[in-house]
């Protein structure tokens, strides 16, 4: 039995490496724009055992900033809140170490409210990225921004987010007293229509929604035409090549950042061409990624400040 474990690792590991495909480099030329996702980190900033931690992201920014003209970092949400080093600082040590690896666009997820949404507001002062969700209301009024455009050259992109009911189940009332998280379907055809309106030549679904949970993303593009790219996350799904549902490529990049997520992304006259694939780990590590130091360095400094707090050592 041992044996066939192992086996079995072992295949699974080469199946891997051959759907993630190439770290350096791409498979047919420069695209347009690359797109770099993660989901579901839950508090994971620093580096393990199968774990590329924020440190190994941030270089991987800085390399593929180096080689392409047009990046973008987006998450998916389930971020803020789930290890120590986040929850003993409500969360603001995940928001910085994201501030330095040039995090682009979230969205929130269930367990990001887990410190209450005021909590969550306080922190979106601290992003030097854009938090968006446009299904998301207090008292009648939109709690982040819906949606936001980013320019890619001669291009335009838009980038609307869609937070999961399931929060009201998920994390504890009180976090959440006096929000509503309204119809999914509803806010993404408001986003399209509002984003098309807008002129651009490609609209991404940031998600925090999932396959199989109590409301699917697939039934997003049941009823709204017009997404040409859904990044999601909630399910812990690890999509190596991206699955497409109708007109829409969904993906997914597991959990933990145990893979950073990568869609490269050709502009044509009719819909983008797309081709989705995950950098493992260990594949990053064979490829001779090492954690950036800056961010090594806060990490000392932040398990610092959570040790000197739980002791109460510590002076504000």
């Amino acid at each position: 039995m041992r044996r066939e474990k192992i086996v079995n690792r072992v295949i699974l590991a080469l199946l891997i490496a051959v759907l993630t495909g190439p770290v350096f480099g791409d498979s047919h030329g420069s695209p347009d724009l690359l797109i770099l996702h993660t989901n579901d980190i839950h508090g994971r900033i620093e580096q393990g055992d199968g774990l590329l931690g924020m440190g190994k992201i941030t270089s991987m920014m800085r390399y593929f900033h180096e080689q392409y003209e047009h990046v973008l970092l987006l998450d998916a949400g389930d971020t803020i809140h789930g290890r120590p080093i986040a929850n003993q600082l409500d969360g603001r040590s995940v928001v910085e170490t994201m501030n330095i690896a040039g995090y682009d666009v979230m969205v929130p997820g269930n367990h990001d409210f887990n410190y209450g949404y005021d909590r969550l507001l306080e922190l979106e002062e601290l992003m030097e990225f854009d938090l968006v969700a446009a299904n998301v209301y207090k008292d009648g009024e939109l709690l982040f921004r819906p949606w936001v455009i980013r320019e890619v050259g001669d291009h335009r992109v838009g980038i609307f987010g869609l937070a999961t009911p399931d929060t009201y189940q998920t994390t504890h009332p009180r976090n959440i007293e006096g929000i509503e998280f309204g119809d999914m379907e509803e806010a993404a055809q408001r986003s399209v229509d509002q984003l098309q309106s807008e002129g651009v030549d490609m609209i991404i679904a940031l998600g925090h929604v999932g396959f199989g949970r109590n409301y699917p993303s697939t039934d997003v593009v049941e009823q709204v035409s017009g997404i040409d790219l859904f990044v999601d996350g909630h399910a812990h799904d690890l999509l190596l090549q991206g699955e497409q549902y109708r007109d829409t490529l969904f993906v997914q990049a597991n959990e933990y950042t145990k893979y950073l997520g990568r869609v490269e992304i050709n502009f044509t006259e009719d819909r983008p061409e797309m081709k989705a694939s995950v950098i493992s780990a260990a594949q990053a590590a064979s490829e001779g990624f090492t954690p950036d130091e800056s961010v090594e360095e806060l990490i000392l400094a932040l398990r610092d400040e959570v040790r000197q707090r739980m002791l109460g050592t510590w002076q504000d």
